[in-house]
């Protein structure tokens, strides 16, 4: 058995840098400590200590930096391995104003 993310299909590889950034500003504030280095591929739960609550508070947090609306009704465990398995998630669940 692997334990192998795979990414849904390719966002627009520059917006998902930016989505990467993101995340990767907001999470020491949402932690509450330094947080440097980070990368696409950097633990999210593992490698940082992120947890369920930690994580909902930086999903609200990339909201009200990018004014975007993100879904979270599929949002699950497994988008918050990575900081880049994160920006994947939000990049394909963009609400639109319909």
């Amino acid at each position: 058995m692997t334990d192998q993310y795979t990414a849904p299909p390719a966002a627009d590889p520059a917006a998902r840098e930016r989505l990467v950034e993101a995340i990767s500003e907001l999470l020491p504030r949402v932690l509450g400590r330094e947080v440097t280095g980070t990368t696409a591929d950097t633990g999210l739960m593992d490698a940082l200590g992120l947890s369920s609550t930690t994580g909902l508070e930086l999903v609200l947090e990339l909201e009200e930096r990018l004014d975007v609306e993100i879904s979270v009704e599929d949002l699950g465990r497994d988008d918050f391995r990575t900081v880049g398995t994160l920006a994947d998630y939000v990049a394909g669940n963009l609400l639109t104003e319909e």
